[in-house]
């Protein structure tokens, strides 16, 4: 057999660093993703463990910490030395490519990784050089370096006992010396607005008066759905949802007044579950402060794209914007790309954008043009004819005209399309145009004596 030519070389590594994570916030979900994932191999509930992220910008270090499985003793060294190989391709876990670990790589001097198993004495740890890193990335003199000669370079592994540790087990993280393009991933505010929209976090039960029918819909239909408890120094996490939207037109709010639950199905096959919140008004695009505006798509209850991920399912794209909902996909063809912005190319995704549009975007914005049309006519129409049943309210009608005319000392102004409405209505209700021609002139004594 042909001896094999292929070579793995040292700038594959900067590719799947600052080439995959340009965006700095998009570490935390990566490590995020990792932790979630642990917990749920752990086999602990939710509730019983946390995820913590700890940012301090005056020694310009980041912590992310969970309390989940860990990795044992024995397999350790082998995991965090792995790039590009994960032992959970195939199954229901988020991460599964072997890189979400390395966004950190790009924005720090040093990375280090620490953990243990619930019943080992051991932590193992690995550093990160990142500084050598960069430095013989950008040097002429190592051209023919392999990713194997790199990683040897500028990472260390080592085990230490720790008796104390042996009834507990924790992943942490550990960014040093960092920096990012203005200081972005130190902005809490930042942080916290971009994790409450992709992080798996459950509803805020004080803000949404939803989240008991969602949280029980979505975890009784979506294998990988979860909410966990996740803290920015010291702060737990909610999704954004409220039951009160604040609008951009005039300053106004909206109601969210129920919610629509449904699936997505092509005959026996489900692509995914969701729900959408059905508004009061439904008239003006949500602010985009509000972290909420647009139906959202979620693998794992993590997010896949932006708010405008879904903006070409809607008749106009800015429809998208008066929307508030999630779709949590959990059809095992759709897999998020490495960047997580979309979904790998295939015939599902196709089918799944496809059953978006038909069954969610289009009657959405029938609904949204048919609340506008509304709005228009209401505001065309200020003045709403009276009920004509008879002579008497012939005369009631006029003679309130005539007084609110004398009273505001102005003219009386109908639409025409309204008196029009109202004259044909009085001719047949009276049928004596003498009484006509005198109401005329009295609700509008500037046209003088009618001939």
């Amino acid at each position: 057999m042909k001896a094999s030519r292929f070579k793995a070389g040292m700038y594959l590594l900067e590719t799947l660093t600052s080439g995959m994570y340009n965006d700095p916030l998009s570490i935390y979900r990566e490590y995020i993703q990792n932790s979630v994932d642990s917990i749920d191999q752990s086999g602990w509930s939710p509730e019983d463990t946390e995820i913590k992220i700890e940012l301090n910008p005056i020694q310009q270090s980041v912590s992310i910490y969970d309390n989940g499985g860990g990795i044992s003793a024995e397999k350790a060294e082998k995991v965090l030395s792995s790039i590009g190989s994960s032992e959970k391709f195939g199954t229901q876990q988020r991460g599964f490519r072997g890189i979400g670990r390395l966004g950190g790589i790009a924005f720090a001097k040093r990375v280090v990784f620490r953990t243990t198993a619930i019943g080992e004495p051991v932590v193992s740890t690995q550093e990160w050089d990142c500084e050598e890193l960069r430095s013989i990335l950008r040097s002429p003199n190592h051209p023919t370096m392999t990713i194997e000669e790199l990683f040897s370079r500028v990472s260390d592994f080592s085990q230490e006992l720790c008796d104390d540790l042996r009834d507990s087990s924790f992943f942490e993280v550990k960014l040093l010396d960092v920096e990012s393009f203005r200081n972005y991933i130190f902005d809490i505010q930042r942080i916290k607005k971009y994790l409450i929209q992709v992080a798996p976090l459950p509803f805020d039960p004080e803000q949404f008066s939803f989240h008991d029918e969602i949280q029980s819909f979505l975890t009784n239909n979506v294998p990988q759905y979860g909410e966990y408890k996740i803290t920015v120094n010291g702060e737990q996490l909610f999704r954004p949802y409220k039951d009160e939207l604040s609008i951009t037109s005039k300053q106004r709010n909206d109601q969210i007044e129920s919610v629509e639950l449904f699936s997505l199905q092509s005959g026996d096959n489900i692509f995914a579950y969701g729900w959408y919140g059905c508004r009061r008004d439904l008239l003006g695009s949500i602010r985009k402060g509000e972290a909420v505006s647009g139906i959202r798509v979620k693998v794992g209850n993590l997010q896949v794209g932006d708010q405008h991920l879904l903006d070409r399912c809607f008749r106009e794209s800015r429809f998208n914007s008066y929307t508030v909902g999630e779709i949590h996909v959990c059809n095992k063809s759709l897999i998020p790309n490495s960047r997580r912005d979309d979904f790998v190319d295939n015939k599902e995704k196709t089918l799944l954008y496809n059953l978006i549009e038909r069954e969610i975007g289009l009657p959405l914005s029938k609904e949204i043009r048919r609340r506008s049309r509304v709005q228009t006519k209401a505001r065309s129409s200020k003045y709403q004819p009276p009920q004509v049943t008879d002579e008497s309210s012939v005369e009631k009608i006029a003679q309130s005209n005539v007084k609110s005319t004398k009273t505001t000392k102005t003219a009386l102004t109908i639409p025409m399309e309204v008196s029009s409405e109202l004259l044909a209505k009085i001719l047949w209700q009276c049928g004596d145009c003498q009484t006509l021609k005198r109401l005329l002139e009295e609700s509008n004594p500037s046209q003088g004596q009618m001939s």
